[in-house]
C-alpha cells in the first residue's frame, strides 16, 4: 500500500474530527485538538499533561481509530461530500439545490 501525502491525511483526520469530534472523550478531544488543529508535537502534549509521549501516541491512535470507525458505520462525512458535490452542479434546479444546503446544514 502506497505511503499517504501526510497533510492529506491530516485533512481527512481533521474532516472526521470536524464531524465526529463530540463522540470522543474531552481528553481525546483536547488531544486531537492539540496535535491536528494546533500543530503540536507529541512531547509539547505528553509535557503539557504529564504524561509520556507514549501516552500521547496511543492515544491519538485511538481517537483516530474512533473516528475511522464512526465513518465506517455512519457515513456521514461521505454524504456530506456528496452533498457539496451535487451542490457544484450548475445544472440543478434552484429548488433542489435549496433542498441539498438544507440537508447540508442539518
Amino acid at each position: 500500500m502506497p505511503k499517504r501525502n501526510p497533510l492529506t491525511e491530516m485533512n481527512d483526520v481533521n474532516d472526521l474530527f470536524d464531524v465526529y469530534g463530540a463522540l470522543l472523550t474531552k481528553l481525546q478531544q483536547a488531544m486531537m485538538s492539540d496535535y491536528y488543529r494546533y500543530n503540536l508535537s507529541l512531547k509539547e502534549i505528553a509535557e503539557q499533561r504529564r504524561i509520556t509521549r507514549a501516552a500521547v501516541s496511543d492515544a491519538l491512535t485511538q481517537a483516530k481509530l474512533h473516528l475511522l470507525t464512526f465513518e465506517k458505520t455512519l457515513k456521514v462525512l461521505e454524504l456530506q461530500t456528496t452533498l457539496k458535490q451535487w451542490l457544484s452542479d450548475e445544472s440543478l434546479p434552484p429548488k433542489l439545490k435549496a433542498k441539498l444546503k438544507q440537508m447540508l446544514n442539518r
